[in-house]
């Protein structure tokens, strides 16, 4: 999967393209970075572009603002990495530091990862963005395959709410996190449940495998015959739990 084929799929205006080379020393100005993250962005990026940027003078979608949170564009970010170790850590460093909500595209060999997260104002801060609400897609890989490609038809831009920026976003929000509910269900699908209520749902079903590979672990280094049938059988139950969880996702 190319990013150009991505942005394809995006169907953006041509009066949004920007092309514009966001530089490295940026990134180590904003926040405080650990002695890791820089190290990080020195080795494994090699270099980030300012793709796109969506605002009321290139799409015709209103800024939206509120007590809580101001969308005035959507900014379309590529990352071309040099490795995918430490991704999920950059997309995190990037989204923080862009006040905007960010499409994040992270580009390495040939595949593909979308990072996204909400921005609203700070509590502790006047005036300061704050990103909350991560969520990240599996790398994407050549050939594609049918869950991959339910995903990109579906980002067309063109065919998302262009009510108000903060809509557009949550749109391109609840695909990102259908993509990572299709991981455990096999299938793309948008549901009509609320973002909040889906993400708790993938967040459960997530601990719960977190918690049945926890007991097979112990179930291998067990020894005693009783404890191996508590332990089965605990899993067994864990295991029919995930399976009704999964098919609500």
């Amino acid at each position: 999967m190319s990013v150009e084929t991505l942005y394809g799929y995006l169907g953006l205006p041509d009066a949004s393209l920007l092309d514009k080379r966001i530089y490295k020393k940026m990134f180590y100005e904003h926040g405080q970075l650990s002695s890791a993250d820089k190290k990080a962005l020195s080795a494994d990026v090699e270099h980030v572009l300012w793709k796109y940027t969506l605002k009321a003078s290139t799409v015709q979608i209103r800024p939206y603002e509120d007590d809580e949170r101001e969308y005035l564009e959507v900014a379309v970010i590529e990352v071309r990495l040099n490795s995918r170790k430490l991704a999920t850590r950059i997309a995190e460093i990037i989204q923080r530091a862009i006040p905007y909500p960010v499409f994040l595209v992270l580009a390495e060999g040939k595949g593909i990862a979308i990072s996204v997260a909400h921005k609203r104002f700070s509590l502790a801060e006047k005036g300061a963005i704050v990103a909350d609400g991560f969520l990240n897609t599996p790398w994407m890989d050549l050939p594609a395959s049918e869950i991959d490609e339910s995903f990109f038809e579906s980002l067309d831009v063109r065919g998302l709410s262009h009510v108000d920026f903060l809509a557009l976003y949550q749109d391109l929000t609840v695909r990102v996190l259908a993509r990572n509910c299709a991981e455990l269900t096999g299938k793309f699908e948008l549901q009509t449940q609320s973002e909040d209520e889906r993400r708790q749902a993938l967040a459960q079903c997530r601990e719960m495998e977190r918690e049945i590979e926890s007991l097979k672990a112990a179930l291998r280094k067990e020894t005693q015959f009783a404890e191996k049938v508590e332990l089965n059988t605990n899993i067994k139950a864990l295991e029919a739990r995930l399976t009704h969880a999964v098919a609500a996702l």
